[in-house]
């Protein structure tokens, strides 16, 4: 017997890959490659974006004389709803369907088996589908277009698009093998997998866009751009990622509507986004009442202790005197340092950087820490309330803490609680509840030098609690039972129903997706208010003929799918699965009914097994209402007339990533997994509004920077408070091109030597002469660190912030051994 775990180029499941020794050199790809060409095409406007994904086989006779099947693995961005598949063999379209996935994988087996032409489209993972295409003849190209819907996420004032192109390894757990998610995997991987990248967008009322990940092209089309890439056709071993600035002309809060009058049933779909004025002057918006909660037990030595004492900081110098603050430091005693929250004086801020600096541990009582935040007097006015939690979330007391969110959530003066969770493998569980059930957000950032740069993610996440424009924003519908995706909502006076969005923050947008029931009346009104005031008003008449924005539709149904998706992953028994369902409002009664078949189960398997499979049959019910493919149901299309059977299965190779080492190639996951990177790729340039006055203009100058390099130290080591060696990188006027100045690359800079592994723990800048003072520095002006990857920074630092705190900030960013750092 074969052993399914000894081959060398075995993929993570035990599953291996035979493959011909045919005489390549190394790094040269298969001469056989069915799949030709994968082309992004589509239309982007403001956050919703209807893309379509084609993939294009084909092949000479000369090349292959055989009838054949291909299977490809492919990703999509996590979020996307599939909504169609189209199929065409030549010049024949086959018409394809939504199933029940065990019906569809039946059909296509079926047709396999008696030579007729297919296409299969299943999902493996959120982000991973599998591409099964049956019947492939010579000198005939088949064109598989998948459609999806997804959307953009918020980059400051403009929008940013993520589009994966490659599928690496990943590490499954014991317990999740079996599970649906873990199937995720590549087939095969190569350096050159032999098809290639191409892209066609079109962005409406868009200004700018870039991509830091590939060479674009852009050029005005109608009311917006049309983008592609610089080099026509690329290897697809990296995500494509776009970011582009919409127009803002508005001073004031302004909020659009899109809206989707489904013919198929008896709802409406609509998205409204909410846009920030274009200006924004400091301490014009709503004051806050912070109570900032620091865990500091055992757990959060190390990295996590320096990244939160950064951001703290931060956060600290960012309050003003109409500000108020309460400030704990929290373990197995809780130490406030005052028993009221205080106007955020400077000499408050003073005494609470003094407070931060002590350093007492012990165990993790989070339950007793928020009980004292929620009981403190409440600062009288009309203020953004939140309790800001920064912690690991290593606790076990979730039914407490959960009653104290509940409890808190009708107070009419309501604080809103919000969870930074930092740890590598955190109580996820506890934390987006308590953050859901507190009206605020939770945000999961690493610890692990190898994935982010933790101060660099606090920093961005806690920019979402800088001085708001609004608090209390609500978007309210002149209908009932409105329902919408990832929000909270409730029913408002005279019939109106009202969506919570919290709080509006200063150059932002906010959005929400939802429906209602259409009803009799083709009036709709929506307002949008904060805290009881009215800010902005829509009408809208829907056209008899309707108004058609099939995306919408799918957007809501994708959040429901997800929802009921890693609710069957969560190792629920049956009673624990009726308050998540009623939450997302479905009758827990009638989803569970019969889930026992009459008799009570008594081992805790079969028990959890009960509610997966009551959920799986609300699943396929929710993904066919609203086609969409998902865990439980895929895309099938069968030609009628037979052929010839197929003669092989040739499976198509993903790109290995960019900044993967060719070892993955040929050795085991776990091997891969600890190899040291090869392939260099980086560099940190500044990009963004740079202040010539600063470099070059003026006398003032950085005297330099410095990369400080700790040894490498455990997760629960105590924190370092000074690092124990410097290296100068740079030294002078930076050189600007543009908006961007390269102040050091490791692969140019042969003079100054890094390290070839080392954990870079901080970044100083010192200034000869004067230090300039903070507040007169551009607050755009950065740092950018990048290590290994060109198309990211690890790290992301303004220089203001760096001048403020002294001129000394934390990082926690692995280099590995030929990895490039700029």
């Amino acid at each position: 017997m074969l052993s399914r775990s000894m081959f060398e180029n075995s993929r993570p499941g035990g599953i291996s890959v035979l493959e011909i020794v045919d005489g390549r050199e190394p790094g040269e790809p298969r001469r056989f490659v069915p799949l030709n060409r994968t082309e992004l095409q589509g239309d982007v406007s403001g956050p919703l974006a209807a893309l379509r994904l084609i993939h294009t086989y084909g092949y000479t006779k000369e090349q292959c004389d055989a009838k054949l099947e291909a299977v490809y693995r492919f990703p999509l961005p996590g979020d996307a709803a599939v909504t169609a598949v189209a199929v065409r063999f030549g010049d024949v379209e086959i018409h394809t369907e939504l199933k029940e996935r065990g019906q569809a994988e039946e059909e296509y087996e079926e047709a396999r088996e008696e030579g007729r032409q297919a296409a299969l489209v299943t999902r493996e993972s959120p982000d991973v589908f599998s591409l099964q295409v049956t019947g492939l003849e010579p000198d005939q190209d088949v064109v598989v277009e998948t459609c999806f819907v997804v959307r953009a996420q918020t980059a400051g004032p403009g929008w940013i698009l993520r589009v994966p192109l490659t599928t690496a390894p990943r590490y499954a757990r014991s317990d999740e093998i079996e599970s649906r998610h873990a199937a995720g995997q590549p087939l095969a991987l190569l350096r050159d997998p032999g098809h290639r990248f191409a892209l066609d967008l079109k962005i409406a009322a868009a200004d700018t866009a870039r991509s830091g990940t590939h060479e674009i092209v852009t050029s005005e089309e109608g009311d917006g751009l049309r983008v592609t890439l610089g080099q026509g056709e690329v290897i697809p071993d990296r995500d494509f990622v776009l970011s582009w600035q919409p127009r803002v002309a508005e001073d004031r809060v302004g909020v659009e509507l899109l809206l989707h009058d489904d013919p198929d049933d008896e709802y409406l779909y609509f998205i409204a986004l909410v846009v920030p004025p274009g200006t924004h002057r400091r301490g014009s918006g709503v004051a806050r009442e912070v109570i900032l909660l620091l865990d500091r037990s055992g757990s959060m030595y190390g990295a996590k202790w320096e990244a939160s004492d950064w951001a703290v900081k931060n956060f600290l110098s960012g309050l003003g005197e109409r500000d108020t603050l309460a400030f704990a430091r929290f373990h197995n005693v809780t130490h406030w340092l005052h028993k009221r929250p205080k106007n955020a004086s400077e000499k408050v801020i003073e005494e609470a950087l003094a407070f931060l600096e002590r350093e007492d541990s012990g165990g993790t009582e989070l339950g007793v820490a928020l009980e004292q935040a929620l009981d403190l007097e409440r600062t009288k006015g009309d203020l953004a309330r939140h309790v800001l939690v920064i912690t690991d979330v290593q606790v076990s007391d979730a039914g407490r803490l959960l009653r104290l969110a509940q409890e808190e959530s009708g107070e009419r003066e309501r604080r809103r609680i919000s969870v930074l969770c930092i740890d590598a493998a955190p109580n996820s569980f506890v934390a987006t509840e308590l953050a859901q059930r507190g009206g605020g957000v939770a945000r999961f950032l690493t610890s692990n030098p190898e994935e982010e740069d933790i101060a660099t993610a606090l920093e961005e996440v806690m920019a979402d609690w800088a001085e708001p424009v609004h608090t209390g924003l609500r978007v309210e519908v002149d209908r009932p039972g409105v329902r919408a995706a990832a929000h909270d909502q409730s029913e408002a006076p005279d019939g109106w129903s009202a969506i919570d969005l919290g709080d509006l923050p200063a150059g932002r947008p906010r959005w929400v997706v939802g429906r209602l029931l259409r009803g009799e009346v083709r009036e709709l009104e929506f307002r949008l208010s904060a805290s009881g005031e009215r800010l902005a008003s829509q009408s809208v008449r829907l056209p008899d003929e309707g108004v058609h924005r099939p995306a919408l539709k799918a957007l809501f149904g994708a959040r429901r799918i997800a929802e009921l998706e890693f609710l069957m992953e969560s190792h629920r028994l049956v009673e624990d699965f009726r308050e998540e369902l009623a939450r997302l409002g479905y009758d827990p009664d009638d989803i569970l009914e019969g889930a026992s078949n009459g008799r009570r189960k008594v081992y805790t398997e079969n028990v959890a097994a009960e509610g997966r499979d009551a959920l799986r049959s609300l699943l396929v019910r929710e993904a066919m209402d609203f086609g969409l493919a998902s865990g439980e149901t895929a895309f099938v299309g069968v030609r009628t007339e037979k052929g010839e059977r197929v003669e092989g299965t040739v499976v198509v190779a993903n790109a290995l990533p960019a900044d993967w080492s060719d070892d993955i190639l040929s050795s085991g996951l776990m091997a891969a997994l600890a190899a040291p990177g090869s392939v260099p790729s980086a560099m940190p340039r500044g990009p963004g509004k740079m202040a010539r006055s600063l470099f070059g203009a003026s006398d003032e100058s950085l005297d330099s920077v410095y990369y400080a390099m700790p040894p490498d130290t455990t997760a629960r080591s105590r924190p370092r408070r000074v690092s124990p060696g410097r290296l100068a990188v740079f030294g002078g006027v930076p050189a600007f091109v543009r908006s961007e100045a390269v102040l050091f690359d490791s692969s140019k800079d042969k003079g100054t030597a890094l390290p070839e592994e080392v954990r870079l723990g901080g970044v100083q800048v010192e200034f000869t002469g004067d230090t300039p003072e903070a507040d007169a520095l551009d607050p755009e002006l950065c740092l950018l660190v990048f290590v290994g990857d060109l198309a990211s920074p690890r790290a992301r630092v303004k220089l203001a912030d760096l001048v403020r705190q002294g001129g000394m900030r934390p990082l926690n960013v692995l280099r590995r051994a030929g990895d490039v750092v700029s």
